[in-house]
């Protein structure tokens, strides 16, 4: 789906370093100087749980929000699938197409071209997204599975921390994402748990 008018209106996610956010908020999103298998576009995600794996708080991250401008041209796709090993395909496609962005992977990972067509970047507070994280959690289920921290997280929420090897290995650890589920939502655990 290519278009000129989307109606897309959801926020984008971006996980960094706290200190790159600082950066981002003072001067605006900049492509990369170095490809990644998506080149050289501006990462994000419409699941803060994958980005906050990329930006978790715990380690000195932060999670970003933003949303496409209403004029930002985007697809669906590319044409011609992108594959690690060319990493130029997502770039090739930008200067062909003149589109600013891509939905890929489900909108696990859009990739931003075009920086000005991001909008409305702010930082969202530890709370607000451990709050996020969990909303997102009772909308996945207990089935789906996350990375780092953020499979923690999802093994406290849904009563499972005892056959979580990280949580069990860890004590102190398991104790302090606890006791932050517990300051910033409340609980420690899924009312579906």
């Amino acid at each position: 789906m290519d278009t000129d008018n989307p109606t897309f209106d959801l926020p984008l996610y971006h996980g960094t370093r706290d200190a790159s956010a600082r950066a981002i908020l003072r001067s605006g999103f900049r492509r990369s100087s170095s490809r990644s298998y998506t080149g050289t576009g501006i990462c994000l995600s419409e699941s803060l749980t994958i980005a906050y794996e990329y930006g978790a708080y715990e380690t000195g991250g932060c999670v970003l929000e933003a949303r496409l401008s209403s004029s930002a041209r985007w697809s669906e796709r590319i044409e011609g699938e992108a594959t690690s090993h060319d990493r130029d395909t997502w770039d090739d496609f930008f200067v062909r197409s003149g589109m600013d962005a891509v939905r890929g992977f489900a909108g696990n990972v859009w990739v931003v071209w075009a920086p000005g067509a991001l909008v409305s970047v702010r930082r969202l507070s530890h709370r607000e997204a451990i709050h996020r994280l969990c909303m997102e959690f009772d909308t996945e289920g207990r089935e789906c599975g996350y990375n780092g921290v953020v499979q923690d997280y999802a093994s406290i929420w849904w009563n499972e921390a005892a056959n979580d090897p990280n949580l069990t290995r860890f004590p102190d650890h398991h104790r302090q994402l606890v006791a932050r589920l517990k300051r910033m939502t409340g609980r420690v655990q899924s009312t579906r748990a």
